[in-house]
């Protein structure tokens, strides 16, 4: 994905273009309650996630993914980071 960002410099208008570079899924899981009651949670993450994977297709892997695990699906997460360069 290409965003185009502009950046205003000194009164100079300069174009900052987001290149994406990786993107990843992460799987929130309920572990259960600790001695005190409080909630624990277990991640697990997934790098490498094709960058024009849509949301609905991530989103359709993390349950496919959810249903191998031990612990049930609490949430699901997307991590997008980009490159910034200047055009």
């Amino acid at each position: 994905m290409l965003y185009s960002i502009y950046v205003y410099k000194g009164g100079d208008n300069m174009a900052i273009i987001a290149n994406q570079s990786d993107s990843k899924l992460k799987l929130v899981l309920d572990a259960g309650l600790d001695e005190n009651n409080k909630e624990i949670t277990k991640n697990k993450t997934f790098a490498n996630v094709k960058t024009t994977a849509t949301n609905e297709n991530v989103y359709e892997v993390a349950t496919a993914l959810a249903g191998l695990q031990s612990y049930t699906l609490k949430n699901i997460k997307k991590y997008e980071e980009y490159d910034l360069v200047e055009e």
